[in-house]
């Protein structure tokens, strides 16, 4: 009851009655949350708390709202116009719902005077209006944490000066400290990730990921040397379990396993044998490089564009894994693999050469379909 009377008073006092005026004992504070076990949580979130016992207050703002009944989210995803909005939460809901996840809170409470909270509060509840609320959603760019970084700019005004942090990383390589270096989700993300994901990232950058931002407003001072961040708090410390751990094999020991029953297989089965496990080999592949194909030249999405992997995911193979049953072409669908051993070659060195890194677990692969077009030319030339 006491849940529903606060956010009841909350949109009555922000509908009916306008932008309230914080007391002199109103605090603001950034929310920083540490990695999830689900895919979308262990990028970290980013809150902003206003406390204000005068006035009964204590919300959370946060920007990474997001609603999966929209009409074709899931296409809108892919191709990267997915709608965010900012929500709003109490913030003893939002603490505990972060606790039931096993998830880590920090506190970082903002040293602002009083015209600074205020300006800060102001730009939220305008921000909060039902038209002001949604904003396209940019995974580097413009998201739960760096309208959170801009919104404290906003209300300090004077630019914040940021400590550098001396580390020269690559957006891949944030991502990977995120998701673990030797995980699925790392293998599905090099998948779609092209060349401009391996370009390094600026200090400014690097904050589009919540546990960077915190880092970095830590240490961040004004122009006259105090600091934005009076002290931080451990609000809630998870159990640290690791969250990549799976029970499936790791990516490179289940590639290596397939490349060799695969190479086995072809060498003691039947040509006639094996058509089905090129379809099915060929098909996958060629269907990933259809979505990789589409992400690279149609999504909006940041760093998925230049990507090399379409030299192995080819989405030619998807075609040639359709044909392969009718015997009147499959002689013609052949000559398929002299180009398709060609760009193996180049994917294959692309590992030294390419701008592109390459997760490991792709090699084995790469030398798998090497193999098997390799068989193919060989069987045909043979008969």
């Amino acid at each position: 009851m006491k849940r529903f009377l606060a956010i009841s008073l909350f949109l009555f006092s922000f509908g009916f009655v306008g932008a309230q005026t914080l007391s002199e004992n109103a605090r603001i504070s950034l929310l920083s949350c540490g990695y999830g076990k689900e895919l979308y949580a262990q990028f970290g979130h980013t809150g902003i708390r206003i406390q204000d016992p005068d006035l009964h207050i204590d919300w959370v703002f946060n920007y990474g709202t997001f609603n999966y009944e929209t009409e074709g989210f899931y296409l809108k995803f892919v191709k990267g116009i997915t709608d965010y909005q900012l929500g709003f939460d109490l913030a003893v809901d939002f603490f505990i719902r972060y606790k039931y996840r096993d998830i880590s809170v920090w506190e970082q409470h903002l040293a602002l005077s009083a015209e600074e909270k205020q300006r800060m509060f102001d730009a939220l509840m305008h921000n909060f209006k039902p038209e002001n609320r949604f904003y396209r959603y940019n995974f580097v760019y413009d998201n739960c944490a760096t309208r959170p970084r801009d919104m404290i700019e906003l209300a300090v005004q004077d630019s914040v000066l940021y400590t550098n942090k001396n580390e020269q990383q690559t957006f891949r390589q944030l991502i990977a400290e995120c998701v673990g270096t030797d995980t699925w989700n790392k293998f599905g993300i090099d998948i779609v990730l092209g060349s401009s994901a391996d370009k390094l990232a600026t200090d400014r950058e690097k904050m589009f990921l919540p546990l960077e931002l915190m880092f970095y407003l830590k240490a961040a001072k004004r122009y006259n040397g105090t600091l934005l961040v009076s002290k931080t708090d451990a609000v809630y410390i998870s159990s640290e379990q690791d969250i990549s751990a799976a029970s499936l094999p790791k990516p490179i020991v289940l590639a290596f396993t397939l490349l060799f029953l695969v190479v086995v297989i072809g060498y003691l089965g039947r040509n006639k044998t094996m058509i089905w496990l090129d379809m099915l080999l060929f098909g996958v592949c060629g269907l990933m490089g259809v979505v990789v194909f589409y992400l690279n030249f149609f999504s909006l999405h940041p760093l998925v564009s230049e990507n090399y992997n379409l030299l192995w995911l080819n989405p030619l193979q998807l075609i040639f894994a359709l044909l392969l049953p009718f015997k009147k072409i499959r002689t013609v669908l052949g000559n398929f693999h002299y180009i398709n051993l060609l760009s193996l070659l180049f994917a294959l060195a692309g590992f030294v050469f390419l701008p592109q890194a390459f997760n490991i677990a792709f090699l084995p692969l790469m030398l798998l379909l090497f193999s098997r077009s390799l068989f193919i030319i060989y069987y045909q030339r043979r008969n």
